[in-house]
């Protein structure tokens, strides 16, 4: 008999990854390889709308349906004053993510500025969203999707004239001990799983799971992805995110059991590896807002690990050419030592680059926050011996500063005021915070961002000084984040076994490490008078990441990237973001979407909007 259990998301609770300072300064870098060409303003997605926009009488007719769940949103600085100074709440990801004319990025220079959809439909039941499916699809009009607005491409909002389905107000949480997926042949193990809801958010669902106790289990894990406010229930896992144990447990795709969504027809359907196993395979990799709206992922849950650790600090090379040789000594470490499924995270290239718009060329800093699992410090700092020791001992070229922690793995959901910034709003869901390191990229407006995967075979030999080479090329005009687990080359078998079933792109599994570049604002505001992006600022910006973007480009060849990382601009970006496994995505969806209803940028089926 199945054992589980439920909690609704009104009560509260907290999650995320300690010390992650670090990752702060890197979870959104990244820029562009190519020249921009036909850039829109706006985001695009959704059907392609006929030229009439549907009437008053029509609209009062969805409203029948919904009730007063269908609202007219508006973006919260929309009646921001020109002198006026920014509210705090404006960089408070959990306050956005209640507005439903919000995204937690403001736009992103040559590409894409948020902007509230004209009619929303603020889902709480499946019987909403089918509502404005069958609305959307029949009356001709772009249908946007957003959980928690968290998107590079600004899928998760407008334009304009769309109907944008919202699901923030469905967040159920339910625990399963034993669970097998409906349709499932007799006798299939029962496995421990936790099912989240379309408005789930990774702090939510990391506490749930980590909470739970029973004479089996004394705390459970799933694998989500880094920032505590992203959605557990959405485009992370659709997309095949990562997080920093994606080498042990697989990514954020492999770890799906079981979906719920409904389709363009308006149908409810399930998938899973016994029923629409086609489906099934599609969803997990091949990009949100694609082949409908989810409104329940049942993910894989593991037995909570022990410890788990972090390694940071700086390492300042003195010369340029001492920084050479401090990339060259780190790409080999990594793609020997760090290949292994205890490590996560990585290094980061000169952060001070990664909100500025003009640059020292001879800055030349490597800031460490790599993540360990189940070792102890002293098996960590053995481990980096062979890299760390030879840099201390020529304090003439090289500054180090780096320091190992752990703790009770459990304990990294109950982080200190040193780590997070806690949400303290009047009537705000006790425990609930963000990492500092992240604090910055809230209403960030992004010059520009690219991610692309480095195959371990440039590691390795002589390609090693090239790749050197083109990091620090690359480091010169732009922040450079280097992350392991977003790679899969060493994963744990088991993990691999899982992730080999789903339509990620293939080049990952001979990747080392995912590079991201890129630059950004944080409080631009377009279209708001006195609080607009400056375009010098943002050009410089955009020329910098994109100069570094080749030169991380022409070093990492057959490298490619996925959807939710990648580069806006990015040409051939089916092979890019898919590899192989594009032809079959594409023929899945057109048919479960023939008619192209659920519509993003640079998703599969989007040639030619």
């Amino acid at each position: 008999m199945s054992q589980s259990s439920e909690r609704p998301m009104s009560q509260g609770g907290g999650a995320g990854l300690g010390r992650r300072t670090f990752l702060g300064l890197a979870a959104g870098a990244a820029a562009a390889v190519l020249t921009p060409r036909g850039a829109s303003a706006a985001p695009s997605g959704g059907a392609r709308p006929r030229s009439a926009w549907p009437s008053r009488s029509r609209w009062q007719e969805l409203r029948r349906q919904v009730g007063e769940r269908l609202i007219r949103p508006q973006q919260p600085w929309a009646r921001l004053a020109p002198d006026a100074v920014v509210p705090a709440k404006f960089r408070n990801p959990w306050y956005l993510e209640e507005q439903a004319g919000a995204t937690q990025s403001t736009g992103m220079y040559k590409a894409w500025q948020s902007t509230a959809s004209e009619y929303a439909v603020a889902a709480e039941s499946s019987e909403d969203i089918v509502a404005a499916v069958n609305f959307a699809r029949d009356n001709g009009v772009r249908l946007v999707v957003k959980g928690t607005g968290h998107d590079y491409y600004g899928r998760s909002c407008g334009p304009r004239k769309s109907l944008l389905i919202w699901t923030h107000n469905m967040r159920r949480i339910t625990v399963h001990e034993e669970f097998r997926p409906q349709g499932a042949p007799p006798g299939l193990p029962a496995v421990p799983a936790v099912t989240t809801t379309a408005g789930n958010r990774w702090l939510e669902a990391y506490t749930a799971a980590s909470s739970y106790g029973s004479e089996k289990y004394d705390g459970l894990y799933i694998q989500g992805g880094g920032c505590t406010s992203v959605g557990a229930c959405g485009g992370f896992a659709l997309g095949g995110g990562f997080g920093s144990f994606s080498k042990r447990f697989g990514s954020g795709a492999a770890g799906v059991l079981e979906i719920t969504l409904v389709l363009a027809s308006g149908k409810v359907a399930v998938a899973n590896d016994y029923q629409n196993s086609d489906l099934f395979w599609a969803l997990r990799g091949g990009g949100g807002g694609t082949f409908g709206v989810v409104t329940h992922m049942t993910l894989l849950a593991h037995p909570e690990p022990s410890i788990s650790g972090w390694i940071s600090g700086p390492i300042t090379a003195k010369s340029d050419a001492a920084f050479v040789e401090l990339l060259q000594r780190y790409v080999e470490f990594a793609g020997t030592t760090l290949i292994d499924p205890t490590w996560g995270e990585g290094v980061i290239l000169n952060p001070d680059y990664g909100m500025a718009h003009e640059f020292d060329r001879g800055l030349n800093v490597m800031q460490v926050g790599s993540t360990f699992l189940d070792i102890s410090v002293e098996a960590a700092e053995a481990a980096w011996e062979p890299f760390l020791a030879p840099l201390k001992a020529r304090p003439d070229d090289f500054t180090v500063s780096v320091s190992f922690s752990q703790q009770t793995f459990k304990n990294r959901w109950h982080p200190t005021t040193n780590e997070a910034i806690f949400d303290t709003r009047r009537n705000a869901p006790m425990g609930y915070y963000w990492w500092k390191g992240n604090a910055s990229e809230v209403s960030a407006y992004w010059g520009a961002y690219d991610g692309r995967g480095v195959p371990w075979t440039m590691t390795q030999g002589g390609t090693a000084k090239t790749l050197a080479q083109g990091l620090f090329d690359a480091s010169r005009t732009s922040l450079i984040l280097w992350q392991t687990n977003k790679a899969l080359y060493g994963e744990h078998p088991e993990a691999k076994e899982r992730d080999l079933t789903t339509s990620i792109n293939p080049a990952v599994f001979d990747n080392v490490a995912f590079i991201t570049v890129g630059a950004w604002k944080q409080g631009r505001y377009p279209g708001i008078a006195g609080h607009e992006p400056s375009k010098s600022e943002s050009q410089a910006q955009f020329d910098g990441v994109m100069a570094a973007s080749a030169h991380v480009h022409e070093v990492t060849p057959g490298g490619g990237s996925y959807s939710n990382e990648g580069n806006y601009f990015q040409d051939n970006w089916q092979q890019e973001f898919w590899g192989s496994n594009y032809a079959r995505l594409l023929k899945i969806k057109k048919k479960y979407d023939p008619t192209n209803l659920f519509t993003v940028h640079k998703g599969v089926g989007s040639e030619g909007y």
